[in-house]
């Protein structure tokens, strides 16, 4: 079995509905379409140097979660809806690209077959009541991960569509990109191919360069030595969007040309990966390929409708293009799904609100920012201290984003299109901020 993407079962609650056909995805020239600004040359010592990367000696994999039913299921009903259930679960984690579904029907498997997680799901009934209990353990030594519980009635366990929202949810919480398992496997010793794909998504939480620089040499050394692995390439590709949009770790030559290329790249070894699409959508929405871009990323929803980080990152695109309308339930969706969540989440989900006039609930978002100081959380940290009179914070979170982005201390309106923001929403952003007018802080 080739190691992709994961699988695991609980029982919760939650909607969702089906990711409906996949259409079918060209991959688009970027000429006639305007770039975003550049970036300032960079000079010798803030061009990030070419490290050796440390040796791939492993073929590229990623981890396998067996997902079993545990017992003998006697009662006939009970024993449908486990099937049901299972067959969901297991489906829904397929739309996963970091991770393989396995499913395991038969004995426990053991790790010499494969797995590096077992799901357990064990059904019991009580009268018209069944009771279920799930298990995520760790398949070399059997340390538990994580484990839950929940009861239905009969009648909503034999609910075809209550089996299969049940499913989603659960099937959400573990393997999205800043869930359960992730929690499990950042803590862990892996192998290199795990390793670097944990390590690039982690950038994303906290945009340190030096974490972004040990995550993209890792990748350099996986896609030399299997240049067939194609989570590797999206990964890579988003890693040198970040090169570009906050000048981390810059190397000559264009990034928006490289990104462009990996993202290529991963969509041509895999065009049904939601990753791909994901990575594909970044790397032209900053070309200014802006109509292409948003068809990739409803690509990518399609492709995997599950996924917080790609509702996400869809969702702040449409902020940024003034049409926060539509990026605003996206945002909602995302934040509602994800709690382990990047603060960028948050910040974008801010933003919408308070461009859309959504007062309550950009109040409730402002004061999840009031500690974070990544540089799009500083930016909606900045307009919610404006917008509620706050000069203290404000001041603050300005002085802040000057030291983390000197680009903006220099230039504010050059690094929000640096950033992506069309000149329409930064002007109200900066506006906001008294950018304009108020002296330095």
């Amino acid at each position: 079995v080739s190691l992709a993407l994961v699988v695991l079962a609980a029982f919760a609650a939650w909607r969702l509905a089906d990711g409906g056909r996949e259409p079918a995805v060209a991959v688009p020239s970027a000429e006639m379409h305007t770039p975003r600004p550049a970036a300032p040359p960079a000079t010798p010592d803030q061009r990030a140097s070419v490290q050796p990367a440390e040796p791939v000696t492993a073929p590229a994999t990623l981890p396998v979660v067996a997902v079993v039913a545990a017992g003998d299921i006697v009662d006939p009903a009970i024993e449908d809806a486990t099937r049901l259930f299972m067959r969901h679960l297991v489906d829904t984690m397929a739309r996963f690209d970091d991770l393989l579904v396995v499913k395991t029907p038969g004995a426990m498997p053991r790790p010499e077959d494969g797995a590096d997680y077992v799901l357990t799901l064990n059904t019991v009934r009580a009268g018209d009541r069944v009771e279920g209990f799930v298990r995520l353990s760790a398949a070399k030594d059997g340390r538990i991960v994580w484990t839950t519980s929940g009861e239905r009635s009969l009648a909503a366990v034999s609910d075809g569509a209550e089996l299969r929202e049940l499913a989603q949810r659960l099937a959400i919480r573990l393997a999205q990109p800043f869930g359960i398992l992730h929690a499990d496997l950042r803590l862990a010793t892996l192998p290199p191919a795990i390793s670097c794909i944990y390590q690039a998504l982690n950038v994303r939480r906290h945009m340190k360069a030096e974490d972004h620089l040990a995550a993209r040499n890792c990748l350099d050394a996986l896609v030399a030595r299997d240049p067939e692995f194609h989570p590797a390439w999206s990964h890579l590709a988003l890693l040198t969007v970040d090169e570009y949009v906050s000048g981390l770790n810059a190397r000559s030559g264009s990034p928006l040309d490289r990104a462009l290329a990996a993202a290529v790249n991963a969509v041509r070894l895999a065009p049904t990966s939601a990753r791909a699409n994901q990575a594909m959508m970044e790397a032209q929405f900053l070309r200014g390929m802006t109509e292409e871009a948003l068809k990739s990323g409803h690509a990518a929803m399609t492709r995997n409708p599950y996924d917080p980080d790609i509702m996400a990152d869809l969702g702040a695109r449409y902020v940024q293009l003034g049409r926060a309308e539509e990026g605003l339930p996206l945002l909602e969706r995302a934040v509602a799904l994800s709690d382990g969540r990047p603060s960028w989440y948050d910040a974008f989900l801010y933003l919408a609100a308070y461009l859309t006039g959504a007062n309550k609930l950009a109040d409730n978002q402002a004061a999840l920012l009031k500690a974070e100081e990544t540089p799009i959380a500083l930016v909606a940290r900045a307009v919610a201290s404006a917008a509620a009179g706050d000069r203290v914070d404000l001041d603050e979170a300005r002085r802040r984003l000057g030291q983390v982005e000197p680009l903006f201390a220099l230039d504010a309106r050059l690094y929000l299109a640096r950033k992506g923001f069309s000149q329409a929403v930064s002007d109200r952003i900066l506006a906001a901020m008294g950018q304009a007018g108020l002296p330095p802080p």
